[in-house]
């Protein structure tokens, strides 16, 4: 059975991403498996960094949170792309959160350089981004930058990029209702194909409990 942390970045209720939370969720229970949803503003977390902060001087909150990620065998992301990025509430999140010798370190090479080695790459993620715009510009004329910046510019500092998926849904408040539901199917499929059912343990029934028993 996998542990689930869903981290949540929408504030309306009545969102599709909404919708995108709820089916995996449904997906995730009746495959049998554990979950916990980080909702950011429904527990109104606040992502400004302090001056203490900064300085690696964590909150309980933090602690908190660094125990949920580090208890985890997978990730789900579930947010909208505002400005080519991730809500501003979820971008403060991992700079609060995901820090330094919890979530990567840095191994030096030579003078100034060194690469990033992941300290979580024992889960995998997986993403669900959606965008207001269609997927033809921001994969030619913007070069996919909210999907890379994502990917390359956190992912793979901190887990493992071959066990890191980003499904993105494009076009979300102007398609129709039709093309919803196809979204939400495609959810569900990818869902489906990371987290695979819990096999029923089998409990062979005892030569005891086999033996005839006596006329009462």
């Amino acid at each position: 059975m996998k542990n689930v942390l869903i981290i949540y970045a929408h504030p309306d209720e009545a969102s599709f991403n909404a919708a995108i939370l709820q089916t995996t969720i449904s997906k995730l229970v009746a495959a049998g498996h554990a979950y916990t949803v980080l909702d950011l503003y429904k527990a109104g977390y606040n992502p400004v960094l302090n001056k203490e902060e900064l300085k690696g001087i964590m909150s309980e909150e933090t602690k908190l949170q660094q125990q949920q990620i580090k208890s985890a065998t997978d990730i789900i992301f579930i947010f909208p792309v505002w400005w080519f990025r991730a809500p501003a509430i979820l971008e403060g999140f991992i700079d609060k959160t995901f820090t330094p010798k919890f979530a990567y370190r840095f191994k030096p090479l030579f003078g100034k350089y060194g690469i990033p080695v992941p300290l979580l790459k024992d889960k995998s993620v997986l993403a669900f981004i959606t965008h207001g715009a269609p997927a033809l510009p921001v994969k030619t004329l913007y070069v996919n930058v909210v999907k890379y910046r994502f990917l390359l510019g956190f992912l793979s500092f901190c887990f493992n990029i071959f066990r890191c998926k980003i499904v993105q849904l494009w076009s979300v408040p102007f398609v129709k209702a039709e093309e919803r539901i196809q979204y939400l199917d495609k959810v569900s499929k990818q869902v489906g194909n990371r987290f695979k059912p819990v096999p029923v343990k089998y409990t062979p029934v005892s030569k005891r409990s086999t033996k005839k028993q006596p006329a009462a």
